[in-house]
């Protein structure tokens, strides 16, 4: 298992300085910061985004709760404002024709999709979209990786409150006019299709476009991919 804790915040400059601090903990992986673009979608054209939206990837709750035993961590993360929300999720990488290794991203375009409650059956719900929607998105045009992000539970010991978002969902591209072409194909009528299908009802759900800059530990600090 491999976890992934994000947060979305309106203050777009909160994590300045944060990243080359948080990716030389010995315990994150990776660490991606993710600024609003705009997508053209024919079924969904969600407004105000996230000015900001951060992911620290780690192992397991344990390294996530080492991260935040950091003083200097849990600061800036806490400074992130009134409007921050956060997740802990277990991330899960879905097979893609032609991707030698669907879990490790590659491009810098991501289309971030949360759907959060109340449904009238969370279980169903989730268990029909991860059985179902992700090979479909693996079809589109173009797409690098199809992520599902599942909640964990998790302690949440700052002070940022979780979102309640109850399934996550990422698919990747290599920029926004390959993500606009995906989403003009008949795959997103397809997708569109399945949702109609659920057999429960979704509740309040989001979908941004979003230009995605990666962090890891190297040598020297550096961005893995510049958006």
């Amino acid at each position: 298992m491999s976890i992934a804790y994000f947060l979305t915040t309106d203050d777009g400059a909160f994590a300045e300085g944060l990243m080359p601090r948080l990716v030389e903990r010995p315990e994150v992986i990776a660490a991606s910061l993710f600024t609003p673009d705009q997508a053209e979608d024919p079924y969904v054209d969600d407004k105000a985004p996230p000015a900001l939206m951060l992911e620290i990837d780690v192992a397991d709750t344990d390294a996530l709760d080492a991260v935040f035993n950091d003083a200097a961590i849990r600061a800036s993360i806490e400074a992130a404002g009134p409007s921050a929300k956060a997740d802990a999720f277990e991330a899960l990488a879905f097979p893609i024709e032609g991707v030698d290794d669907p879990a490790i991203r590659t491009a810098p375009m991501s289309f971030v999709v949360r759907y959060y409650g109340p449904v009238t059956d969370e279980k169903l719900f989730v268990q029909y979209y991860l059985d179902k929607h992700p090979p479909i998105l693996a079809e589109m045009p173009g797409i690098r990786n199809v992520f599902c992000y599942r909640p964990v539970p998790w302690s949440n010991p700052i002070q940022i409150p979780m979102s309640g978002c109850i399934l996550g969902n990422e698919v990747v591209f290599d920029n926004l006019g390959d993500l606009n072409a995906a989403l003009a194909s008949e795959v997103r009528h397809r997708l569109r299709e399945d949702y109609n299908s659920f057999p429960v009802l979704p509740g309040p759900n989001t979908h941004y476009a979003m230009q995605r800059m990666d962090f890891r530990r190297q040598a020297g600090f550096r961005p893995i991919l510049d958006s």
